[in-house]
């Protein structure tokens, strides 16, 4: 995945802003959406965030 590759349009977040989120240990939805505000606003990215945290964890 491209890490320049906006994943939360409404808060203009990108991957690699989420995935290191998660490597930093927001390992779950909410806790991403805490650390960096993707998917807090519309909630339409929350799927995608899912797949990039799961992704990350395998």
């Amino acid at each position: 995945m491209d890490r320049d590759e906006t994943i939360c349009f409404c808060g203009d977040v990108d991957a690699g802003t989420i995935m290191d989120a998660i490597a930093a240990g927001a390992t779950t939805v909410e806790a991403v959406g805490e650390a960096t505000g993707a998917g807090t606003h519309c909630g339409g990215c929350q799927d995608r965030i899912a797949d990039i945290i799961e992704e990350m964890q395998a």
